[in-house]
């Protein structure tokens, strides 16, 4: 088995068991001032310890309360009780995988010397937790709680540690733990840690300034280093904090206006002692909080010493945190930065001309450019620095005033789009939306140049699975291009495409339909015939036939483009990062999705391997397009039952799409997918059920939780979950995904169909077929509405729900069901085709329980001569009847 896919070898599994760790702790020191939180350290101990199964404890409050430290604090004080404790910066995407595929470097020489895939490094990571039970994994600033909902179902020997501002959307088994301010004495402890008490009118002050500081740990113990380092006393702090908290009070509430008041207070003491650090402190207040680079911030300075210095003293007065390499300071006191800069740039705003920046802002930009850009913005990116450096960016982009200036403008498409081409697209949509406000700062909001920047927008919307406000903004762009451009414009047709396809992913496929046949007419009338971009929308028109299930008008389309003058006959051209135009290729490639759902299996596999072999010898044989192709042919393979050559092809795409596009590109998911469910059909359950929870795991922390493509794979975790005989679980997730494909696609979708008569299948294999018989009407229905009665999937349907009613004893309607699809599967499909046959032995097996043994044993007889001649005697299709036959004639 590949690496690159995920399934590890016997040896790699065998290894992780035996694999044993002693003192492996990855956590940064805790701060000397910690004080009181006893109650709460045992709390967080006892839940953890108290039970069997999934031991999970959620520490919940305010932003500076606490919970990061407290969660340093438990790690050290209970750090013998663990064999390794692993810390997890929960905040930053795909932070999990990244730690577990760290702990699988640490713990297993397996992996010395070599670059397995992130999650070969990360499954054995999770099978090392699976077979140990000593260990402690803290994930901090958790900020959704689905993320963590399948990495805890799969983990429960050891011990999860969770901080967060959220106190609900958790699963049931996990224990909530709520953090507040600190108790009274406590927070004078605290304060008494960094100041010594002369006296106990010191004291009395202490707990007078505790008060006025709301108890709030972050607030108190700038606080204390403020008095520390300057010397000062408590009644001297209070009394100059006073009117501190109280300008704090115009802009802020809360924990933000106590923080803010300590803030400023400590600000004026920095300004006249070192003014370098206030100007640090701001930039960093718009950059992503943790991680900076700190040889970034000697650009600020004269040089790296007087930046070390500055450095010094804000750590010193618990402004920032400090390690050797990176600058980090916490979210609250950033908050409260941007707050007061923005204030004060809007008291110097004028009426003429541009809004003054806000402090500290220009700086950001600057180290960033001038790391991303070191021969000026006109000129290509540094792409090591642009990948290092993308959460800054990021940070950046989503306070951006949308004033139009060259270098932001290029920072933020440039990050944009090397998030998108690497599949993180949703992490992409704050750059995209702040450079479409900069083009249409520079260009106006009609200009064709800031409809394409927003049209980017659309592609993260669609990619976050948002897809309301994505067709929000596509109806608005429609109706600036057609008013500016013309309806017949390029740039209005692919508005108009793009429109389309979001009806589509909504499950509005008759609206779907309309607006590309709609655009048909436009370009055809506009554009001529045989312009790309009109074949390119009939293209797009026949797959929509293909997603209503009505396959014969879809090859009717592709069959006429491919004898079409020109065919589609356009060799592909890459232009910058212009999609690839349509060819030949694809729409053969195409024909064959359709003649695979129409059920014409021979020709759906003759096509791919003809338009596999143009698109090699066109783009070579590692395009993405050439894998995309590859991969459809390996699914019609297996479709065919020709699992040998399937499988062979689903690992070669899966290796391929690892190196070339990255572990977490969307399409590499897909293929991970692919592996997982042939794993599951060739007798490798428990390898594929694993790559199946794994692939999850990765679509919902890029894509997010109710992406299509991430309630596709959840469908699949169900199934696997029912291949491998666990009906129970499987029972849940259907009917949990179900739901869940009703909220995003609706109910007459037909991916929403499919999951609907999966959950049935799987009531039926748990003995509850009356439970499926409703299912699999709603579903038979709604999908004869949308492909007629005679459509491959409605087929499917009748057929299920004439088993269905024949597990309840409804034989008459089950037996004209069956009779009904026997003949159009017959007639569809041809006599000896494997669902032909499969009806007929369905049919017969009612005829046995009827009793009539006579048409029960013609039908075996039949059926079972086509399966063997096809699938051979070992097939479960041909088992089961040659076990059927036997009983029937012995009776």
């Amino acid at each position: 088995m590949t690496i690159q896919t995920t399934v590890l070898p016997a040896s790699a599994v065998r290894d992780a068991a035996d694999t044993e760790a002693r003192g492996v702790v990855s956590l940064r020191a805790p701060k000397h001032s910690f004080t009181g939180r006893r109650a709460e350290l045992a709390e967080v101990r006892a839940e953890l310890t108290r039970s069997a199964g999934t031991a999970a404890v959620v520490l919940h409050g305010l932003g500076g309360v606490g919970k990061t430290e407290l969660a340093l604090q438990y790690a050290h004080l209970h750090s013998e009780s663990y064999d390794l404790i692993w810390w997890i910066d929960s905040a930053l995407p795909g932070a999990t995988e990244a730690a577990l595929a760290a702990i699988a470097e640490q713990l297993s020489p397996h992996w010395t010397g070599t670059k397995p895939a992130l999650p070969a490094r990360a499954a054995w990571a999770r099978s090392w937790l699976q077979q140990h039970d000593r260990w402690l994994l803290i994930h901090n600033n958790m900020e959704e709680p689905a993320l963590l909902g399948d990495l805890l179902g799969k983990l429960p020997r050891g011990h999860h540690l969770i901080t967060s501002r959220y106190a609900t959307g958790w699963q049931r088994q996990v224990r909530l733990v709520g953090l507040g301010v600190l108790p009274r004495t406590d927070s004078v402890a605290l304060i008494g840690s960094w100041v010594p008490f002369a006296s106990p009118r010191e004291e009395w002050h202490a707990g007078q300034l505790a008060g006025e500081l709301g108890d709030l740990p972050l607030a108190l113990e700038q606080a204390g280093a403020y008095m520390n380092q300057t010397m000062t006393s408590v009644e001297e702090y209070r009394s100059s904090l006073h009117e501190f908290l109280d300008e704090a009070a115009l802009d802020h509430a809360g924990d933000e206006q106590t923080v803010a008041g300590v803030w400023a207070l400590t600000l004026t003491a920095l300004a006249e002692s070192n003014p370098l650090c206030i100007e640090l402190l701001h930039t960093l207040a718009w950059l992503d909080p943790d991680g900076l680079p700190r040889e970034l911030l000697a650009d600020l300075t004269a040089g790296p010493v007087q930046t070390k210095t500055a450095l010094g003293l804000l750590h010193a007065y618990s402004m920032v945190t400090l390690s050797l390499e990176e600058v980090s300071v916490h979210r609250l006191v950033q908050k409260v930065l941007r707050d007061r800069a923005a204030r004060e740039a809007a008291a110097r705003a004028t009426a003429e001309g541009p809004p003054p920046a806000s402090r500290g802002r220009q700086a950001a930009e600057r180290i960033l450019l001038a790391a991303v850009y070191p021969n000026g913005p006109e000129e290509d990116p540094d792409t090591v620095q642009l990948a290092r450096l993308a959460a800054h960016a990021t940070a950046l982009s989503t306070t951006d005033p949308g004033t139009y200036h060259l270098g932001p403008s290029r920072l933020f498409a440039d990050t944009a789009l090397h998030l998108h081409e690497r599949g993180q697209s949703v992490q992409a949509l704050p750059l995209f939306e702040a450079y479409a406000r900069q083009a249409a700062d520079r260009f106006g909001t009609d200009h064709p140049f800031t409809l394409n920047a927003r049209g980017s927008v659309v592609t993260s919307l669609m990619a976050a699975g948002r897809l309301e406000p994505a067709a929000d903004l596509l109806e608005e762009l429609v109706e600036r291009a057609t008013r500016v451009l013309g309806g017949g414009d390029l740039i209005t047709l692919h508005i108009r495409a793009s429109l389309a396809e979001v009806r589509l992913a909504r499950g509005q496929l008759q609206c779907a339909e309309d607006e590309f046949a709609a655009a048909v007419a436009d370009s055809t009338a506009h554009l001529g015939p045989d312009h790309p971009r009109t074949l390119t929308l009939r293209n797009r028109l026949a797959t929509t036939y293909e997603n209503r299930h009505q396959f014969d008008r879809a090859i009717e389309i592709y069959q006429d483009l491919l004898r079409h003058e020109h065919g589609g006959l356009v060799h592909w051209e890459q232009q910058d990062s212009t999609p690839l135009r349509l060819n030949a290729a694809t729409i053969r490639n195409n024909l064959a999705g359709a003649y695979e759902g129409a059920g014409r299996s021979a020709e759906a596999i003759a096509t791919y391997r003809e338009a596999l072999a143009d698109m090699v010898r066109l783009v070579g044989a590692e395009h993405p397009k050439t894998l995309e192709c590859l991969g459809n042919l390996g699914y019609a393979l297996d479709a065919a039952e020709q699992r040998e050559e399937a499988s062979r092809i689903y690992r070669e795409v899966a290796d391929k799409r690892v190196r070339i596009l990255g572990e977490n590109h969307p399409d590499t998911l897909l293929s991970q997918s692919n592996l997982a469910y042939m794993l599951l059909k060739t007798g490798e359950p428990q390898a594929g059920l694993e790559l199946c929870r794994t692939t999850l795991l990765q679509r919902e922390q890029i894509l997010g939780v109710l992406h299509t493509a991430t309630l596709a794979n959840r469908k699949l975790l169900a199934s696997a979950y029912d291949w491998t005989g666990d009906l129970t679980t499987a029972a849940e997730l259907f009917e949990t995904t179900l739901q869940q494909h009703r909220e995003v696609l609706g109910s007459r979708h037909p991916d929403t169909l499919s999951t609907l008569a999966g959950y049935a299948t799987c009531l039926m294999r748990a003995g509850d077929a009356p439970g499926a018989v409703p299912l699999l009407e709603e579903a038979l229905a709604a999908q004869e509405e949308l492909s007629g009665p005679e459509g491959v999937a409605a087929m499917t349907y009748r057929h299920n729900l004439a088993t269905a009613l024949r597990d309840t004893g409804a034989f008459d309607r089950g037996e004209d069901l069956l009779t009904t699809v026997l003949e159009q599967r017959t007639r569809r499909l041809g006599a000896d085709h494997p669902d032909t046959l499969i009806s007929g032995g369905s049919l017969g097996r009612l005829y046995q329980l009827t009793g009539d043994l006579d048409r029960a044993v013609a039908l075996y007889e039949s059926a079972l001569t086509g399966l063997t001649a096809t699938f051979g005697t070992d097939h479960w299709a041909t088992r089961a009847l040659a076990g059927f036959l036997a009983q029937a004639r012995t009776v």
